[in-house]
């Protein structure tokens, strides 16, 4: 009988640690898919921007303003999506808007030292043609 109460408080132990993995994991799981969905916001919001305007500094600072807003709609803050738009506003021209970010994976302080470079990236891609028909500024 005592071989038993003896085992009970390892397996409890296990138990506990297993479960704070798992809830590990599905908070990972969270972050990636928020990640995901701001990422493919900005980029599609970021494509419009620049096919809405007429001039190179109004596309820039209208492609800042909609990844701004991506990222902190989705919880994210502003500075975390990475974007980069391929040059070139000739009529017709194809625009192609990425839009990346890192997303850690151990959130925990204790892992934080020894996993300290692990993360996830996640990234997406737009592209938007330009009104072939729109006036020159």
């Amino acid at each position: 009988m005592t071989g038993v109460q003896t085992c009970a408080l390892p397996i409890s132990v296990f138990g506990a640690l297993l479960f704070g993995l798992v809830v590990q994991v599905l908070v990972v799981f969270g972050q990636v898919q928020r990640a995901a969905l701001a990422t493919a916001s900005a980029s599609r919001d970021v494509g419009r921007a620049v096919e809405a305007s007429t001039t190179a500094p109004e596309a820039a600072w209208r492609a800042r303003a909609a990844a701004v807003a991506a990222a902190t709609d989705h919880g994210l803050d502003a500075d975390a999506l990475d974007v980069r738009v391929s040059p070139g506003r000739d009529r017709g021209a194809l625009v192609r808007v990425e839009v990346s970010t890192t997303i850690p994976i151990v959130d925990v302080p204790l892992l934080r030292s020894f996993l300290a470079g692990a993360s996830i990236p996640v990234s997406t891609s737009h592209a938007v043609r330009l009104d072939r028909y729109a006036s020159a500024p």
